[in-house]
């Protein structure tokens, strides 16, 4: 047993392990396999850049030598350098003659392309001249020569010779200049006259830029002619020699192609120029070459090594710190079921296996704990609907833990489901068919709420499905957010099922108490919409009930009378006005918030007559006081308050209207406005005919009329026009008798001005201020 425990462990261990020993020999194996295929591709790759790039330098030098052989054969047939040539003392050649001669040289040497420093040096004169400058040798030499860093004598000992054919030069240079000296004689085959020498400086920076080895490597030309060999730097005896041999081996023929070969462990190329009997050599040391495959080889063997130590402080550290783990899961695992790990194939199959054991058990517990708390919140949510004292009787506690909003600063909304009821003869199953509509109700509402952000708890209290929402967020328009998720609800379901219900919203609530309220609310809901027919009323704000099926009474007409009573000063008729008002809301049983309404609504017809005025504190004060009354349900105390709002108006205008009688402007003011209130069906009644009228100009009258009365003229127009635009709205006319009755001239432009001042359409206006269809606030029940 003690064995079997001791191999054990090592299988598992080995199984454990050895996807990362099989992912680690591929690896090993990729890299060793591109290291050395990229060694072999790097050494050809060398072998033939190496190549390319002797033969780039061959085509460079053989362009400055074609180059120079062009213009020499150009400049052999110049007369002007014939004239010069033949000329044996400088002082006595006209110097114009050398003027011309730099403007040929400079024509010329844009003609065929030349940018090197190029010159022509006459030797029996000692004069020299280029593209731009001329003058005797130390003065030239002064003036274009000095700054390439070659002594004065070293250039007349290059120049002063007799060439046949064309030559190079490396002179010894400053470190800052680095360039060859190509020297071809003019009338190469003449033996007439003077010799010309054509001198081109070849800038070797300019290969080297070009060229990534050349910096480190030696270039040197061979001339065969003269059996010279140049260079940019010391070479050793055995590579000059070899090289000599090489070319002695192939006689008076070209090296056309290049050709390699290695020497005292110098790497050479050696390559022929195609316009000159030269050879040009690139030597380079064989270390150098060999060096860089070399490096990739050393770095090859550095990934290796490093792989393999990262490879084992993985596995090591892996094995640590999760083997340890899972050996110790299986070993507790097979203590439980009486399994020895040793007989175990797959320690992870063998887990899983046990771990879907107890996810199992612990769904099947949570399933049970769920249901019992769904139990629970059910039972809690039955007790706080049909107690109307719900925060005595029901736990908070409970409540929280069931997650119920009941904080003091929570509100929510109930928002009810009822299936409506249906003929069930076809259904083999209805019990099992209406209990999948709940479940698809459920779910898309839960879903949509979801969508805006709202919290839900669902319950079934009978044949109503009910879900108090609420919302987390500041700001958010919960009773929107709800309408948006159960009309689109009911869109989606009537794409995709057939089946109908009806739908309640209550008022927004707060508290345990609230959610009893809010459930008498839904049912009062389902009533009206039974009783009325009306499915599409679903909040509870929008019924037109109240206790014995009244309603608040204030109709158009009433209001228009108040307002123009107020207008024109008459308290008398205000009161009476008010009075009847509220006699013929005496009998209706007014809730705080239907008295608040009906007293806003008069308070605001009292007070449109006197706008310039409303800051006066007298007016502030009176309507303070009509607010407070409403708030204590005391009627007459609301008349009163009513009567003395309007007092205090009617007043304020008398005086105001009073002083504005009393000089002319005012009289002016007054005139005006009477000529409006008569005028006012007329079409074209505007700030021009106003003006027209009464001989002012239109600029005037706007401005006076604005300063008495704080209106705009064109506005008050309009106003006076709406005025009794409403009043044959509520009598029931048609919009085009009225358009055209009160002055707007076209339908167009009444819809368009009444929808500007109004908020709403004449038709809509209509519905919403009929008295039979009156804005209706119900009695909290």
């Amino acid at each position: 047993m003690a064995e079997k425990k001791k191999r054990g462990p090592s299988g598992m261990f080995l199984r454990w392990s050895l996807s990362y020993l099989i992912i680690s020999v591929i690896a090993l194996l990729l890299i060793l396999f591109s290291g050395f295929r990229y060694t072999a591709v790097l050494r050809e790759n060398l072998e033939y850049t190496n190549g390319i790039q002797l033969d780039m330098t061959c085509v460079w030098l053989d362009q400055k030598l074609g180059l120079l052989r062009n213009i020499t054969a150009r400049e052999s047939l110049d007369s002007s350098i014939t004239k010069i040539r033949n000329a044996t003392d400088y002082d006595t050649t006209p110097k114009f003659s050398y003027y011309l001669l730099t403007k040929e040289v400079a024509t010329d040497l844009i003609s065929f392309g030349i940018e090197d420093p190029y010159f022509l040096y006459f030797p029996a004169t000692d004069a020299m001249v280029s593209n731009a400058y001329y003058g005797q040798s130390q003065r030239y030499y002064e003036l274009r020569l000095e700054p390439f860093g070659i002594p004065y004598e070293e250039w007349m000992g290059i120049l002063a010779q007799d060439y046949a054919t064309t030559q190079v030069f490396k002179p010894e240079q400053s470190d800052d200049t680095n360039y060859l000296i190509l020297v071809r004689p003019l009338n190469i085959n003449s033996t007439k006259g003077n010799k010309v020498n054509a001198v081109m400086l070849v800038d070797l920076d300019e290969l080297i830029q070009a060229s990534d080895w050349l910096n480190k490597d030696t270039l040197c030309i061979v001339d065969r002619n003269h059996n010279k060999i140049i260079s940019n730097a010391e070479l050793p005896d055995p590579v000059i020699q070899a090289i000599l041999d090489r070319i002695a081996a192939v006689g008076s023929r070209k090296i056309i192609t290049a050709e390699h070969m290695v020497v005292d462990g110098h790497y050479i190329a050696i390559i022929s120029s195609d316009y000159e009997n030269w050879d040009l050599a690139v030597i380079m040391q064989e270390r150098t070459f060999a060096s860089r495959i070399l490096d990739v080889q050393k770095l090859i063997l550095v990934v290796v090594l490093v792989y393999l130590v990262l490879t084992a402080l993985v596995i090591s550290n892996t094995a640590v710190k999760r083997y340890g783990k899972l050996r110790r899961v299986v070993n507790v695992l097979a203590k439980e079921n009486h399994t020895p790990p040793e007989l175990m194939t797959d320690a992870y199959a063998y887990i899983d296996s046990n771990v879907q054991k107890l996810v199992q058990a612990n769904v099947e517990n949570a399933d049970l704990i769920a249901r019992q708390q769904d139990a629970i919140a059910r039972e809690l949510f039955h007790s706080i609907m049909t107690s109307t004292n719900a925060s005595a009787d029901v736990d908070l506690e409970h409540l929280e833990k069931a997650g119920f909003p009941v904080r003091p600063d929570q509100t929510y909304y109930l928002l009810a489901y009822r299936l409506d009821e249906r003929n069930w003869a076809n259904e083999p199953n209805p019990e099992k068919t209406r209990e999948m509509e709940w479940f698809i109700l459920k779910n898309v509402t839960e879903e949509t709420l979801s969508d805006k952000e709202l919290h839900d708890l669902c319950f079934r209290e009978g044949e109503t499905q009910i879900y108090i929402v609420w919302s987390d967020a500041q700001g958010t328009q919960t009773l929107g957010n709800i309408e948006w998720a159960w009309r689109y609800c009911q869109t989606f379901l009537a794409q995709h099922f057939d089946f109908a219900y009806t739908v309640a919203i209550s008022e927004e609530h707060s508290g345990v108490d609230g959610v009893n309220k809010a459930y008498r609310e839904i049912r009062q809901v389902y009533h009206y919409q039974r009783k009325q027919k009306d499915p599409a009323t679903v909040h509870y704000s929008q019924l037109n009930l109240l206790p014995g099926e009244t309603m608040v009474q204030y109709p158009g007409e009433a209001d228009n009378r108040l307002t123009l009573a107020v207008r024109s000063g008459d308290e008398a008729s205000a009161c009476a006005e008010i009075h009847k008002v509220m006699e013929r809301n005496a009998q209706n049983y007014l809730s705080p918030a239907a008295m608040q309404f009906l007293a806003s609504k008069m308070m605001a017809s009292i007070v449109r007559g006197a706008e310039e005025m409303a800051g006066d504190a007298a007016i502030v004060e009176s309507q303070n006081q009509v607010m407070e009354a409403a708030g204590r349900e005391e009627q007459e105390q609301i008349e009163r308050s009513l009567c003395n709002l309007a007092k205090v108006v009617c007043e304020r205008l008398g005086k105001r209207n009073r002083q504005v009688q009393e000089d002319e402007k005012g009289q002016l003011y007054i005139k005006i406005k009477d000529y409006i209130d008569e005028n006012y069906p007329d079409p074209g009644l505007n700030v021009n005919s106003v003006s027209e009228y009464f001989g002012k100009q239109p600029s005037f009258v706007s401005r006076y009329f604005k300063e008495m009365s704080g209106t705009n003229l064109t506005q008050y127009i309009h106003k006076i026009r709406l005025q009794h635009v409403k009043e044959k709205l509520l009598r029931g006319d048609r919009l085009e008798d009225i358009a055209l009755s009160c002055g707007f001239g076209s339908q167009r432009s009444f819809l368009r001005i009444f929808k500007q001042y109004e908020g709403v359409t004449p038709s809509q206006y209509k519905e919403l201020h009929s008295s039979k269809d009156e804005a209706m606030i119900n009695e909290t029940i």
